[in-house]
């Protein structure tokens, strides 16, 4: 009974260290085993990334044909954005150069900035501000500049679509033509950002902005943006923009209704 008694204490001494001891065993140090650790914390999972709030696109395309003309052009646009729970600001501009024949067709330039944020978490009402700057070659006010702020309404405001009604006032300055000077405006607006699937978006604007002083006399854009994402390049996509801006009270040799279509490869960032 003595030699099973021995037996056994050896067997114990040999699996472990002493209770509350922090020495390794000898088993332990025998087989080069890890000393057992009963308070070792298991490693906490990696917290999930939180996608940013800022989103940028570069933009650039190339036109050229020849038929009875000869007609070469380019496009190029950029866009920055942040948003946060409560509030979005963007910013963006668009340049489109056209020759025909040694002639300038186009030669437009515009940026815009804007700033919405909501009364309230959830509440569809905001408030916003919006300002723009333009110059065009070939229409008689060469140069705008406008800037308008109001009330806001959202109609939708899911991941599939976002859309809102905005009412407003501000002003507009033309350099030159039958606008020139400030003139006080109204601004009726809406805008609004759909996709429909994975892998695409739709983007539309469209601005109504009487003066004050004769309802007849106004300036109107509608903008159109269709992005499709090019599956084999990671934040490569093709878009296509429509612009469409009308002024009821177009200057001497001007037209009424002013048109870009412009297409090319944007990157994403």
């Amino acid at each position: 009974m003595k030699q099973i008694g021995s037996i056994l204490a050896l067997l114990m001494l040999l699996a472990g260290p002493a209770v509350g001891s922090t020495l390794p065993s000898p088993a332990e140090l025998v087989l080069n085993l890890p000393a057992a650790d009963d308070d070792a914390e298991v490693p906490a999972a990696a917290p999930e990334e939180k996608p940013s709030p800022w989103k940028g696109s570069f933009g650039l395309g190339l036109t050229a044909s020849k038929t009875t003309t000869r007609t070469i052009g380019f496009n190029m646009n950029a866009a920055l954005a942040y948003t946060d729970t409560l509030s979005n600001s963007a910013s963006s501009m668009k340049y489109v150069y056209n020759m025909d024949d040694s002639e300038v067709k186009d030669n437009f330039f515009v940026a815009q900035t804007g700033y919405d944020r909501l009364f309230e978490v959830e509440s569809p009402w905001n408030w916003f501000f919006n300002g723009s700057y333009q110059f065009n070659q070939t229409e008689n006010y060469r140069q705008r500049v406008k800037g308008f702020g109001g009330i806001g309404h959202f109609i939708s405001r899911t991941e599939d679509l976002s859309w809102n009604a905005k009412g407003g006032a501000g002003t507009s300055w033309d350099e030159k033509g039958t606008q020139q000077g400030w003139t006080p405006r109204a601004l009726f607006s809406t805008t609004a950002t759909w996709k429909p699937v994975q892998g695409m978006a739709l983007d539309g604007s469209a601005t109504f902005e009487p003066a004050f002083a004769d309802f007849t006399n106004y300036l109107a854009v509608v903008e159109m943006k269709v992005n499709l994402a090019v599956s084999a390049v990671d934040n490569l996509s093709i878009y296509f923009t429509l612009r469409n801006e009308y002024n009821s009270q177009p200057g001497a040799g001007d037209s009424y209704n002013q048109i870009w279509v412009t297409l090319g490869f944007a990157y994403g960032f």
